[in-house]
């Protein structure tokens, strides 16, 4: 009788290692792989999200700055304005005095009408990034430089929204620290999960050999065991 032990063998050991390994990946490997595209995912966004918020607080920078600058002129029409209702000024300096603050006002419009951010109006046009929905709305056409009470109303608009870009910009500050905060502790749990699938892959190999090792010791027994048969069936 001829027994062929080394082919029943390899078949045996090439089915239990596949049984060993698939089984360990089988159990675990699935539920890693999502956690690690979860990790992925999260990432993403949250750098996206820290994306989104920079772009929105240089856009609210750029604003704060051009109003800064408007409410200096605002300032120098409401004391012309009133250096205007002087009665002792004569009409030439009246006159002078009207020619400066309409250069004021008109260069409060041309500044508020050419100020862009990537190519869009800053003052007057809806400005979107991500679920970040921007809209600074100044009116300068409400604004009667020979009515004191239009200019300090006018004034009081550029304060409200020097307030609100402010406020907006210190809420996007701390959110951007939280996010990165975030990205960090997620790079760090990411790191944590590929030094965990290195160590399992190397553990699985380790078993791989070990599985060899004990096959090669089973093909040695049979084939001892085979010759003992053919000897006595001799």
């Amino acid at each position: 009788m001829n027994i062929n032990t080394n082919n029943i063998l390899n078949n045996l050991q090439t089915n239990l290692i596949k049984i060993a390994t698939q089984e360990k990946i089988d159990n675990s490997d699935m539920a890693d792989k999502m956690l690690y595209d979860n990790l992925n995912s999260d990432m993403l966004e949250s750098q996206q999200e820290i994306l989104n918020f920079n772009d929105a607080i240089g856009y609210m920078q750029i604003a704060d700055g051009v109003l800064s600058n408007i409410s200096d002129q605002t300032d120098e029409l409401h004391t012309l304005s009133v250096a205007s209702n002087n009665a002792a000024l004569s009409s030439e300096q009246k006159s002078m005095i009207s020619s400066q603050m309409q250069d004021i006002q008109n260069n409060i419009n041309k500044t508020l009408s050419e100020t862009t951010y990537n190519s869009k109006n800053v003052f007057g046009s809806d400005f979107n990034i991500g679920n970040i929905s921007i809209n600074l709305n100044i009116n300068s056409d409400s604004l009667d430089i020979s009515n004191q009470d239009s200019i300090l109303k006018f004034q009081k608009q550029i304060n409200s929204t020097r307030s609100d870009i402010s406020s907006f910009m210190n809420n996007s500050i701390s959110k951007v620290d939280n996010l990165t905060n975030k990205v960090v502790n997620e790079a760090n749990s990411k790191s944590n999960y590929e030094v965990d699938l290195a160590k399992n892959i190397n553990e699985i190999k380790q078993e791989e050999l070990n599985l060899n090792a004990s096959m090669i010791a089973q093909v040695h027994n049979t084939d001892i065991l085979a010759n003992s048969i053919k000897q006595l069936l001799s």
